[in-house]
């Protein structure tokens, strides 16, 4: 059987709960909802030291690919350590099995963007992932957007705000989409068909 791992990177506490910065969270939270709702997957959880994070085991008899849900504990700086620990432990070597799932201020609310192979361009989170794989950037990532990016040292404390009311009705269409797109990867579509349906598209 294949293994997926899908990471959403966030902060822990319930102070970064519905922050911008937490949106990794949120869009693993729908798809395990997804799941949820469906009689076709068995569910099980499990938050261990050795991953430094939460687990979740999602399978069906239906399908050949087991999923891990992972949020770790790290706080976003620190995701690494999370993330080569869960690689290590289940043993998945292939890059093309791990997806990323992250916030993105360079992208305006509205518009997601699938990419592998690319750089943390700035991203703390996904910085310190490539760390811990010794450079390796292979890996799959779906990026979220928050912007528009308000620059400079204002922007550290706009990713740790929280969405306002005049988000909700974009931020829940760019949610729809995501989640649809994440259902596809689930699904084992290929990445590159992903990107063609999604990347172009604004919520």
């Amino acid at each position: 059987m294949k293994t997926k791992l899908l990471v959403g990177l966030g902060n822990p506490g319930k102070q970064f709960e519905n922050t911008r910065h937490n949106i990794g969270f949120a869009l693993l939270d729908n798809l395990l909802q997804h799941f949820r709702h469906s009689i076709d997957y068995e569910i099980k959880e499990n938050e261990s030291k050795k991953f430094y994070g939460k687990l979740v085991l999602v399978t069906s008899a239906n399908s050949s690919t087991k999923l891990i849900l992972l949020y770790p504990q790290t706080f976003m700086n620190l995701s690494g350590k999370s993330v080569k620990a869960t690689l290590d432990w289940f043993k998945i070597k292939n890059l093309k099995q791990l997806l990323i799932i992250h916030d993105d201020v360079s992208l305006p609310l509205g518009k997601i963007r699938w990419t592998s192979n690319g750089g943390a361009g700035g991203q703390h989170g996904v910085e310190s992932i490539i760390e811990h794989l010794a450079g390796q950037k292979g890996f799959n990532r779906l990026k979220f957007g928050i912007g528009p990016d308000p620059g400079g040292d204002r922007r550290s404390k706009y990713v740790l705000e929280k969405f306002t009311s005049k988000d909700e009705d974009l931020l829940n269409r760019s949610s729809t989409l995501a989640l649809k797109s994440l259902i596809q990867f689930t699904d084992d579509k290929p990445v590159t068909e992903i990107m063609n349906e999604f990347n172009g598209l604004t919520a």
